[in-house]
């Protein structure tokens, strides 16, 4: 057991001293194209299953009046696909969530 916890031990201190190293990033992407949320590409995405169907959708916040795109995940929770967007809405109207 003692063993067991300084190789633990050992193994978690050896890997703080590892520089992370990422790969080159990725647009999302639907309908085939990266998706472009105008004013220099401000959003913040957010995935969660918003419509229920067990897939991870996208939220997609813009800065350019403060609403939140909704992306349906077609695809899988593997290989995500989304095609259109539709802007989140509460009584009929765009949601819109200001800034700062």
């Amino acid at each position: 057991m003692i063993k067991i916890v300084f190789i633990s031990l050992f193994l978690v201190v050896l890997s703080f001293g590892q520089t992370p190293i990422f790969d080159a990033p990725v647009a999302i992407q639907a309908n085939g194209s990266p998706i472009n949320v105008g004013y220099g590409g401000n959003a913040s995405p957010f995935m969660i299953d918003w419509n229920g169907d067990g897939k991870q959708d996208l939220l997609l916040g813009q800065f350019d009046g403060g609403r939140v795109r909704f992306y349906a995940n077609t695809g899988t929770n593997y290989n995500p696909t989304f095609v259109n967007f539709s802007y989140l809405q509460a009584d009929g109207s765009d949601i819109s969530v200001s800034y700062g």
